[in-house]
């Protein structure tokens, strides 16, 4: 009984030492390595950011009473913001084209005026400002673009100001529209585009 018992135990202890030989041969292996490659781009991109107030709705631009009765008011400077505007990249330029703003639907008669000019301004992207004045001259309305030497976000405004007529004239009653064209992109874009 007791040689029995001793073979019993003998068995066990064997039985017990055999997993612990596998898990110890398992540590024993060298780890195996693979490499995956990734490979992304990221897109030149520009946005410029949503105009607000989305249009200026100046009023009454004409005298209403004593001496310059019908002659242009006094307009004071009016800003629009953009803001969240960027480009991720150097080299973006901002331009302004403009037209004045003008009677519409009907022929200005002889003596009055019928198209206000005025100065489009925004800083804060280049070295200098963009800017444009809108005159009888410059019809294609096209002024001076900035071009920033790096990527930029900044919050950008819209100045518009110095309402003049050609001559002092009275203003040709009417409904005045102007339409100011703000660009954000590649500066040799701009340049092709003519903005």
């Amino acid at each position: 009984m007791i040689l029995h018992r001793t073979c019993l135990v003998g068995l066990a202890a064997t039985a017990l030492l055999a997993p612990l030989a596998g898990a110890t041969g398992a540590w024993a292996q060298d780890p195996v390595q693979g490499t995956v490659g990734l490979d992304a781009q990221v897109a030149q991109v520009c946005v410029l950011g949503a105009p607000s107030p989305g249009a200026l709705a100046l009023g009454q631009i004409s005298e209403s009473s004593g001496v310059r009765v019908g002659r242009l008011a006094t307009i004071a400077n009016q800003s629009i913001q953009l803001p969240g505007t960027f480009c991720n990249y150097a080299g973006a330029a901002l331009a302004i084209s403009a037209s004045p703003l003008a009677v519409t639907g009907t022929t200005t008669q002889p003596g009055f005026v019928g198209s206000v000019d005025y100065t489009c301004t925004i800083s804060a992207w280049g070295a200098t400002s963009a800017t444009v004045r809108t005159s009888a001259g410059n019809a294609s309305g096209v002024g001076s673009p900035s071009t920033s030497s790096a990527p930029k976000e900044t919050d950008l405004t819209l100045v518009v100001s110095d309402f003049a007529t050609a001559t002092d004239s009275q203003l040709q009653p009417g409904a005045y529209l102007a339409l100011v064209t703000i660009t954000l992109g590649p500066d040799a874009g701009l340049a092709a585009s003519g903005s």
